[in-house]
């Protein structure tokens, strides 16, 4: 048995040393048409080098992590992004060719080697009444001394324009400036200074998304950064639109003004009217800022924005407002009267003027002629002398 157990941990070893005397292959060379693949982050691009001879203008995309795709720019070795994360390590892929070959990828930015877990957590920002408002939660293994800062800046923008927030929450105690044990959790920004306080959007030659950076910073080591892209429009919050009401005569104007940075132009509205004599509200969905409602009576009003962006988006209701408009007169026997008044004028008008005409027309028709006797029988007919129409002067011979 132990003979049979030797001769066989013999044949293993001599299997083992033939194995071991086979050369390996050599590695595959891989070719590549584009080499020296690198990151812009001031110009948020993804640039190469094109190896000499190849054609790597046609046909050639870019990936980020795993949002879209986005082309190469027309004619050039490069992609454009709309921003880059300088704090979440991302990775970055060309493709070529029409059968999509990858022809390089590359991570950005490089690992600092950082406690990430230190960094900042859950940023959630949120726009209202004209102030940015921005939240986040401390690192999981964040030390008690961890402080951490909070950076804006126009997302076309690089680092190198990044501004701080001025106004930190600390908890539940607002405070301006850096704040103590490093308690930062929230900042405020209030946006009239950067976007003007022109009250229907923001400067034209302003983009409504900001990236927002969160730095920390330990004595016990580095701390990574985490940053955001944030678009003002989708995370504005809707506020109620200012309501005004009055009556005209009988009818009820309702008008508001919508109340908004980032909606200018794209919001609708849900006007709710109470009127006494209905038994239910009724809901109007409007797209102008004004209704109206003839022979109102007792009635309310109420409207709340929606978002043509995100129709899910919707403002709170407004205060309602109610009034009472008097009923509508109509001077039914006034008005009457007056009508069959002057229809019978202008009946007795129309009369008058036909008696005249005929009058008129019989005279010139039949113009009288002078009055004869009659002659008898024997008799000869004599005229009549009439009176004479003009004075008769005698005259004597002298």
């Amino acid at each position: 048995m132990a003979a049979n157990l030797w001769l066989i941990l013999g044949l293993l070893a001599s299997h083992s040393s033939d194995l071991a005397a086979v050369p390996e292959a050599p590695p595959t060379a891989v070719t590549t048409p584009i080499r020296n693949l690198r990151i812009d982050p001031a110009h948020h691009m993804l640039i190469w080098d094109p190896v000499p001879g190849a054609d790597i203008t046609t046909g050639a995309y870019c990936r980020k992590g795993r949002d879209n795709f986005v082309w190469a720019d027309p004619g050039l070795a490069r992609c454009s992004f709309q921003s880059l994360s300088l704090c979440h390590v991302t990775n970055f892929t060309v493709f070529l060719g029409k059968d999509s070959a990858v022809a390089g990828s590359i991570r950005f930015p490089p690992d600092d080697g950082g406690n990430h877990e230190a960094a900042a957590q859950d940023l959630r920002c949120w726009v209202y009444e004209g102030q940015l408002s921005c939240r986040w939660g401390r690192g999981p293994k964040a030390a008690g001394d961890v402080h951490y800062r909070m950076f804006w800046r126009d997302v076309r923008l690089g680092p190198a324009h990044d501004r701080e927030c001025p106004h930190y929450h600390s908890h539940d105690v607002n405070t301006t400036g850096p704040a103590p044990h490093g308690s930062h959790e929230g900042c405020t920004l209030d946006l009239d200074p950067v976007l003007g306080s022109a009250p229907n959007g923001p400067k034209e030659d302003l983009v409504p998304q900001f990236t927002i950076t969160i730095n920390g910073s330990s004595p016990a080591g580095p701390v990574p950064c985490m940053d955001d892209t944030v678009d003002l429009q989708r995370a504005e919050v809707l506020a109620p639109p200012t309501l005004t009401v009055e009556c005209i005569g009988s009818e009820a104007h309702a008008r508001w003004d919508a109340q908004t940075r980032f909606h200018y132009g794209h919001l609708r509205f849900t006007l709710q009217v109470n009127q006494s004599s209905s038994s239910e509200p009724q809901e109007y969905n409007v797209s102008v800022p004004h209704f109206w409602v003839p022979n109102a009576g007792a009635i309310s009003f109420r409207v709340r924005s929606r978002s043509e962006v995100d129709p899910q988006k919707l403002s709170s209701w407004s205060k309602a407002w109610g009034l009472v408009c008097p009923p509508e007169v109509t001077p039914v026997k006034t008005a009457l009267v007056t009508s069959v008044a002057t229809v019978l004028g202008a009946g007795l008008l129309a009369a008058g003027l036909l008696l005249w005409w005929r009058k008129s027309l019989l005279s010139r028709l039949c113009p009288p002629i002078p009055r004869l006797r009659l002659p008898l029988a024997g008799e000869m007919v004599a005229w009549e002398p009439g009176p004479e129409d003009c004075e008769v002067t005698p005259v004597t011979d002298a």
